[in-house]
């Protein structure tokens, strides 16, 4: 006689319509023993979750891009009420509002060569500015080309308006002809700037003869550098951390259902897959 289907009420019984589950196996899993491991289990994918989420945060850098938004709209302030020489650069300074007095060092004027802004490809001019609390380079335009002289700088005391920003890294290369330069590396300026240096650039957006703020004075040739876009690109590198950890979570999940489908194959027989019958094999 040809082998049935399976038996009422056998659980992991082969039907019609494919591997049934009575309610039966799945009430073991009120057991103390999957109860610790279910619990496990939500603890590792909650964990893998949050990591995930935590790399991703990492690679859109978004705890940076929030400081930076929040200080973008606060009221411009004096340099000396934001931060203070030496003083470590903080996120939150980032596209900070501030408004700088002091006396260009024209002399110590640096060329900052290979940038590039609105499509052409010039020099970054920045000058130190001395004042009551230190020293702080200002970035006060972009020039096209590398010209052979610094375009001099407003005499006298000059009030810079603009925005702050960070140093840079230093970038490899040949030594160049001064006053060129590759970056603004403040390590570097540190060292051959005389006085207190303030650990951050002022992107100046208007320039003040005077100690108040009134009409610009930029020299024509000069094109002020707007602040840095607040979106920064996402770190491919935490992104796949990310997608790793979210993967770990669902290997721990498909790993504690192969353990339930094996205990449960193993304590009831007729649960196991069987082969199918051979053409013309009677029982």
């Amino acid at each position: 006689m040809a082998q049935e289907s399976g038996t009422d009420g056998c659980p992991g019984q082969v039907g019609d319509e494919g591997v049934t589950y009575p309610w039966d196996v799945f009430r073991q899993l009120l057991t103390p023993r999957w109860v610790g491991m279910i619990a496990g289990l939500l603890v590792v994918v909650a964990a893998c979750v949050w990591l995930g989420l935590w790399q991703l945060g990492v690679a859109r850098d978004s705890g940076r891009q929030e400081a930076v938004a929040a200080a973008s709209t606060q009221r411009r302030a004096p340099l000396q009420q934001v931060t203070a020489a030496h003083s470590d650069f903080r996120p939150e300074l980032s596209n900070r509002p501030v408004t700088v007095t002091g006396t260009y060092a024209a002399e110590r004027s640096l060329l900052v060569v290979d940038r590039r802004l609105g499509g052409r490809v010039g020099s970054w001019v920045v000058t130190p500015l001395v004042t009551d609390g230190g020293t702080v380079p200002v970035l006060r335009g972009f020039v096209e080309g590398t010209p052979s002289a610094v375009p001099a700088p407003p005499v006298g005391v000059v009030t810079v308006s603009g925005t702050l920003g960070p140093g840079e890294s230093p970038r490899p290369g040949t030594p160049l002809p001064a006053p060129q330069v590759r970056s603004i590396d403040l390590a570097v300026l540190v060292n051959e700037w005389p006085g207190d240096l303030y650990n951050a650039v002022v992107l100046a957006s208007a320039e003040t003869a005077g100690p108040t703020a009134g009409a610009d004075v930029a020299q024509p040739g000069l094109t002020r550098v707007p602040p840095p876009p607040l979106d920064a690109p996402l770190n491919l590198r935490n992104a796949a951390y990310a997608v790793q950890w979210w993967v770990f979570g669902i290997f721990a999940i498909w790993m504690w259902w192969k353990m339930f489908r094996a205990e449960q194959q193993a304590e009831d027989p007729v649960a196991a897959p069987r082969d199918a019958p051979r053409e013309g094999a009677t029982t």
